[in-house]
This record gives C-alpha cells, structure tokens and sequence, in this order.
C-alpha cells in the first residue's frame, strides 16, 4: 500500500532527528514551520537536541557543546553559506551537520547552468569549507540533502512553506522579461505572449526557483514511490511541467516506479474572483482572514491564550501564542477537520461538541447554555474559562482547547463587519454581470467608493487593503471583453486621493504597494502599473475555451454566481461524456507518452485524462483557499469518482495574500 504524504513527511524528519542528539539545531524560518506541523519542538529535544534555534548570525553555540546541526530551505551558497560560516567561527565545535532541502542536481545547476556532472562534489566542497571554519581538518563535517517540502495540513491537503510566496508569470511581466532579456543575452527577442516564454528565457534567480520546486516535486513523488502523468493549466505551470519531464533525477525514478498518479498544475492567476471573495464556505477560511499570522508563517494563526492563565502580564506581547497545529508529532491534525471539511455552522457545532466533551472528560462544572443548533462566541468563552488555570486540563486537550480559543477570538473579531460588508458587495458584483441596466461589476464598485470618499480612515467602513481585494475581484470577475476606461480613472483618483490623504497611517498593504515616500505623482505611477497586472488578469483565461468564464449567468430561477475556475476543472476531468478537454493539456515525459499523447504515427491512442489514474494530485502555484479544497474534493465525489485526490498548493491563501503576491512582489525578479 503507498504511504501517505503525511508519513512521508514524518519519515523525513524521523531520519533528521537521527542526527540531532546533543547538538545545538538551527533552523530557517521555512524549515521552522514545516517542523511546526510534524511535532514542533518537542520532537527535537525528544530526539536529544540541546537546543534550537534562528538561524542567523548573530547566534553561536554555547563553547562547551562541540556539535551543530543546521537545517536549511536554500541553496548552500551566498547568504545561507556565511551565515554558517558566522555561527561556525563564533563557536567551538568539532562536529558540523549541514542539512539543506534543495536538491544536489539544482546545486548543479546553479552552479554550472546545467544538471550534468557529479553532484556530490558541490558537497564535498562544503564539507571541507566547514572544516576550514572549525580550523581543524580532523574534525567532522556532514553535509546532505533530505527533501523536506510537503506540509500536511490534513490527509488530504497540503502546502509548501518554501514556496510561499511563488506566483505564476502574467502578460504584463513580459515588457520587462524582454528588456532583461536583451541586457543579459543581448537578444533583441520580444515576448508577445506568455506562449513565447520558456524557462531559459527567464532570469536566472527565478529560472533556479522553478528548478528547486521541480525538485522538490520529483523528491515528494519519490517519497510516494509513484510515477506521474503530468497535466497543466495555464503557461506558468506549463513551463514547470516540462521542467519536471526533462528533470534528470525524475528520469531515474519514472524508471523504477510502479504505481501511476495524475499531477494536475493550475496557474493561480487564471481565477482569482475566488481565493478574494469574503464569503467562505469553511471555518478555517475565516479564521486566516480574521486573525493575525503566526510570526513567521505563512499557513497558521495567532491565538491568544492568555486568557486561560493564572497570571496576566501587563505587556500585551505574548511570547509563545498559541495556534493551530497538532502539538504531538504522531498527529494527523484531525482537529483540524471541523475547519477544514464542514460547513462554517457545522464546524461551529463541531468545535462547541469537541471542548464540551473535554471539559466534561475532566469533570469541570459545566452548564450549558445557548440555543440549540447555534453557537456563539460567548456559548464558547464560558465553556473555555473553566480551564482557565487548569493547566493539566488544557495540557490534555491542547488541540481543542487551541481551536476552540481561535474560533471564539475569530467570532468576536472587530473585522468581522468588514467582513460581511465586502461579501455582501461581492455579490452585488456578480449579479451585475450581463445586468440588462447596463451596470457592471466595476461601476457598481465605483458607485461604492465615491459614497466614501468624504469619510475619514476612521469613520470609513471598509479599509484602503480591502479596497484593493475587492479591485482584483472584480477584475478577475470581468474576463477579457470588459472595457470601463472611465470607471478605471475614476477609481484611480479616488485611490490616489485617499492615499495621498492618509499617508501616514496607511495599512498593511497599501503601505508595502506605495512605498515611503508618497506624493501625488508616485502613487498615480505605482496605481499606472497596478492597473497594467489588473488587466493582465482580466485576459489571463482568454486562451481557454471551456473555463473562460467564472461566473454563472442568472436564469428565472436563480440569480447569478460565481463559477470557481478549480469547480469547473474537476467537472471537466471528471465527466464522463467529455472527450478531450483542450484546456487541460498533457505533457508527455517519454516515447510511450509521447504515443500516448497523439503524436504515434502508427496507433491511435486517446489522449490521457487526469481522472485515468486511482490517485489525483492537482497543485495551485499560488496559493489556495480551504474552501477551494473542499469543493475539489466535493466535485470529484459528485461524480461518483474512487479517485484519491489530494489537494496541494504554495500556501493555505487569504485574500490579503492575492493582494501582495500580485500587487506588491515582483514575481519576475524573487528575492
């Protein structure tokens, strides 16, 4: 029987934790919050750590201890190599374990431009670096790869921590692809469309990051001991697909793997009407919207538990909040389901179920209160003090004592009118669709914001960051045919207003897109080229013939509503009345794929499908929402499918996350 991605990851970090015993670890922050849902802590001082820590160099290790193990997300090279070399020779160890999660042939590559050649000599090489930095060539040093990426959330859903904040290419990327084309290979090439665009043509910092998510790809399939028909969406995914076909290491293991998975690659851009909309269908949608991030992560919240304690620091800095991962490192965080499989009203009633039981399994004075079929923040604040102080209670519940904790604080959330208000605007929008009155979704937006425009930031309902969601919504709302010229340069300047107005208290994310110096002129630069990606969105699906769309026209019975693009796809893959889905397109990795693929002179083979396969991974580069997950799996049930599937994608996304990976990164040129 295959292992689960999860024991996969488990297995990983079981074999890591053979290295550790006596030594002082240190960690990226990447590698942090993967070992943060596989154990935590724990399981390193379990594993005979001394200690753990940042990975930075301005740490060092205690002189009495002579070993160190350091588990790092990046290349051995630049930063990462001297900031090791830092912690190294401010220390005084004899035993130096180097642990890194890319890949020996994307070292290689890196390197050299190519995967070819022998790979453990980029090792050996820092073996006998580190051994320089301890100063003593007698002294040992270990340096190798584990390929840490899958971070399970569920059984079923996971996410990648190291590419985070990896976004697909658009349209509008590629004026400045051409230009820096030209400066580096002083080719006068232009790229016209993102058909054009191959991994060789792009920088070489982003050309190293695919490498390392192919990688990284190719180890998780090797972990599961399968072999992929490969299916992508979209031109970004596209590049990855081919990446991962011609990959060598994924050549060797095609060869000696049995058992056939469909991997489906979706750009994230092709629909972002969906991962923006503030109406969620699941608890855990909410929660990341609602409450802070965990300090250095990217998929878990903050909760406050300081209410549960005894003593009450007068400081509102809380140094170890809690959140929502499994706190044992055998967990499959099935606490987590009511958040991320049940309806929001059903996971309430199932995270209310879950703390009474405990409490009750503990014997505290319980009296329940509320209406029956309804929970509220109060129903769950009274069941939570009984534990307060009792920390052996809490300590045996710790998972649903945390969840419960977060949903109580996500109820009560001060943003929780602003909230509603944009959901409630998001599906004025969408019945404006095709609205006979002539109105569309971005004048009805306009009509919105001019109501505002006299307000201050303080009486304003609705926050310049959630102004900027709800312009990508409506963007991608609009597909390719829309034309509002006016409406743009009306919104534009109620922005720049409103900016200009409030510079020095600006959001989050407003802040990141105008920068510090904020002047009339600067921020109507910065909104000209905001509205370049926007319509980059609004054509990104003009290429496809059956998923252009992502929104359901009204009819006599019902009014209109959003189509999401990831529905649509499972639809497509798993109908049986379909034939060959144009806007699914396969890539093949060898000559019987290649028959396979239509191309056989001499047989007629019909062209794979994702469903072929008992297993499907589908993979969205960018970033997705729980809601999104749940209604994959959903749709392939419906379709009264035995298909595994299993859902993946960069990170467990919010709507601020669309606004600053599209808006306020450059996602050609990665840091």
């Amino acid at each position: 029987m295959m292992r689960s991605l999860h024991q996969c990851s488990l297995s990983l970090w079981q074999k890591i934790c053979q290295k550790v015993n006596r030594a002082v670890v240190f960690t990226d922050d990447v590698v942090a919050e993967n070992l943060h849902w596989n154990g935590g802590l724990t399981l390193m001082l379990e594993a005979g750590a001394i200690n753990v820590k940042e990975f930075s160099s301005f740490e060092s290790v205690d002189h009495t201890c002579k070993k160190a193990v350091f588990i790092v997300s990046s290349m051995l090279q630049e930063v990462t190599s001297r900031v090791i070399q830092n912690i190294i020779e401010a220390s005084k160890l004899q035993y130096v374990v180097v642990i890194t999660t890319v890949s020996p042939c994307v070292h290689m590559f890196s390197r050299t431009g190519s995967c070819d050649g022998d790979e453990n000599v980029i090792f050996e090489r820092f073996e006998e670096s580190i051994l320089e930095w301890m100063g003593n060539m007698n002294y040992t040093a270990e340096v190798s790869h584990v390929p840490l990426f899958a971070t399970c959330l569920t059984p079923s859903l996971f996410v990648t921590p190291s590419f985070s904040r990896l976004f697909p290419l658009m349209s509008s990327d590629l004026p400045r692809l051409s230009m820096q084309y030209k400066s580096v290979r002083g080719d006068n090439k232009s790229f016209s469309s993102l058909k054009d665009v191959e991994a060789a043509h792009l920088p070489k910092t982003l050309q190293i990051l695919y490498k390392m998510l192919v990688g990284s790809i190719d180890s998780m399939l090797g972990e599961l001991n399968v072999q992929e028909d490969c299916f992508f969406v979209g031109q970004t995914s596209k590049i990855l697909a081919t990446e991962l076909a011609s990959y060598p290491p994924a050549k060797l293991r095609r060869k000696s793997a049995q058992t056939k998975v469909s991997l489906l690659l979706v750009d994230r851009h092709l629909d972002l009407m969906t991962p923006c909309q503030h109406q969620p269908e699941v608890l855990m949608d909410k929660m990341t919207s609602m409450l802070p991030r965990l300090p250095g992560h990217h998929n878990d919240v903050y909760v406050d538990m300081t209410p549960l304690c005894r003593v009450i620091s007068e400081s509102k800095e809380v140094i170890a909040p809690g959140s929502l991962a499994g706190c044992k490192g055998q967990t499959t965080q099935s606490h987590l389901l009511p958040l991320l499989n049940s309806k929001v009203k059903e996971g309430l009633m199932e995270v209310n179920r879950s703390l009474v039981e405990a409490a009750s399994t503990e014997k505290l004075p319980l009296k329940l209160s509320g209406k029956p079929g309804r929970v509220t923040a109060e129903q769950l604040d009274n069941t939570l003090k009984l534990f307060k102080g009792n920390y052996k209670a809490i300590s045996n519940h710790i998972e649903t004592v945390q969840v419960a904790m977060a949903t109580c604080q996500c109820l009560k959330s001060s943003k929780g009118k602003e909230f509603d208000l944009l959901g409630s605007m998001e599906k004025l929008m969408i019945q404006s669709v095709g609205s006979e009155e002539g109105q569309g979704p971005l004048p009805v937006l306009l009509s919105h914001l001019e109501k505002t425009q006299d307000k201050s930031l303080q009486e304003m309902s609705q926050s310049l960051d959630s102004m900027l969601t709800q312009i990508v919504y409506v963007y991608s709302l609009l597909g390719e045919n829309a034309s509002y010229s006016d409406e743009e340069v009306a919104i534009k300047k109620l922005l720049v207003k409103r900016i200009v107005s409030g510079k020095d208290d600006l959001p989050k994310l407003t802040k990141m897109l105008v920068g510090d110096l904020v002047t009339e002129e600067i921020v109507s630069a910065i909104l000209d080229d905001m509205f370049d990606k926007l319509k980059a969105v609004s054509t990104a699906r003009q290429h496809l013939k059956h998923m252009s769309c992502v929104v359901e026209p009204s009819t006599t019975l019902s009014p209109a509503k959003g189509k999401p693009l990831l529905k649509q796809l499972m639809d497509l893959t798993f109908d049986s009345t379909k034939g060959d889905v144009q806007d699914i397109e396969y890539i093949s990795s060898g000559f019987t794929d290649l028959l396979k693929s239509g191309f056989g002179l001499f047989r007629t083979v019909a062209k794979p499908k994702p469903s072929d396969n008992k297993m499907l991974i589908v993979f969205v580069l960018g970033g997705i929402t729980a809601t999104e997950a749940k209604m994959i799996r959903e749709t392939v049930a419906s379709h009264h499918s035995d298909t595994q599937v299993i859902v993946g994608s960069t990170q467990l996304s919010q709507p601020e996350d669309v606004v600053e990976t599209l808006l306020c990164q450059d996602n050609l040129n990665p840091d």
